[in-house]
């Protein structure tokens, strides 16, 4: 009974032991992904091709590590001690703020990480020199005009360029904080300034002559009603007009002066 007992118990622990065996695999083998990621998988320092997509996922355990690489959008930032210096067509240098907005194509994160592995590293490298390389076609004053908006396109294409054909969609460029010497700046808001006043005259001197142009039409105009009024006048009209307005003028009276000639009215105290 004794020898029994211990058997029982011996195989009570096996099963134990089994049991913790399944948890550990059971866990080991289970990857959660999460709808903003995608997995990679790397089965014994090879990577699958094949990504994990959000839910549940189940991998051969201890030789299976699954990297999470977020699909939703990103921004790379360089500001303040990363800002970018470069210089501009005249050899100003200039100090700006650019901020990179991009997102993951899910189905090459796998791709991506067998490439570039740290893939924000490698995008920081290329957006610093393309946006040295491009602040080098403009001048200074394009910064402050609407041709900023120009360099950003310009940008943004460059970098498209280079990001997509692996995977990473462009979707904004910002150009911040623009850096120049003082006297530089005033030299360009003086030129903008003086821009915008000659504008400003322009369009008066334009205001002023539609004006000109509609007095001289109006002129014409009264002149032509003027002339055809003239020539439809004959003393049977007038009379009848006179006559007509009589009711308006309580204070007059009628005194005619033969068959065709006009009325004579006076004012009556």
């Amino acid at each position: 009974m004794v020898r029994g007992g211990a058997q029982v118990k011996h195989n009570l622990n096996w099963i134990i032991i089994a049991a913790i065996v399944v948890v550990v695999l059971l866990f080991s083998s289970i990857r959660i992904i999460d709808q903003t990621e995608v997995g990679v998988v790397r089965i014994l320092g090879k990577v699958s091709e094949n990504e994990l997509g959000p839910g549940l996922n189940i991998v051969v355990p201890f030789i299976t590590s699954v990297i999470k690489i977020p699909i939703y959008e990103q921004t790379v930032e360089m500001k303040e001690v990363d800002a970018i210096k470069a210089l501009t067509s005249e050899g100003l240098e200039v100090t700006y703020d650019l901020a990179v907005q991009f997102n993951i194509d899910p189905t090459k994160a796998s791709s991506i990480y067998s490439q570039l592995k740290n893939y924000q590293v490698w995008m920081s490298s290329r957006i610093r020199s393309s946006g040295r390389d491009i602040i080098a076609e403009y001048k200074a004053e394009d910064l402050y005009t609407s041709k900023r908006n120009e360099v950003q396109s310009e940008l943004s294409r460059k970098l498209s360029d280079q990001f997509e054909p692996y995977g990473i969609n462009m979707k904004a460029i910002l150009i911040r904080n623009i850096d120049l010497p003082d006297s530089v700046v005033q030299k360009i808001e003086a030129k903008i300034s003086a821009k915008q006043e000659a504008e400003k005259m322009e369009f008066v001197i334009q205001r002023e002559s539609l004006e000109a142009d509609r007095k001289v039409i109006e002129a014409q105009g009264i002149a032509d009603a003027n002339k055809i009024i003239a020539n439809s006048l004959n003393d049977r009209y007038l009379t009848w007009y006179w006559i007509q307005n009589l009711d308006k003028h309580e204070d007059v009276i009628y005194v005619p002066i033969g068959d065709n000639g006009m009325p004579m009215f006076k004012n009556i105290e």
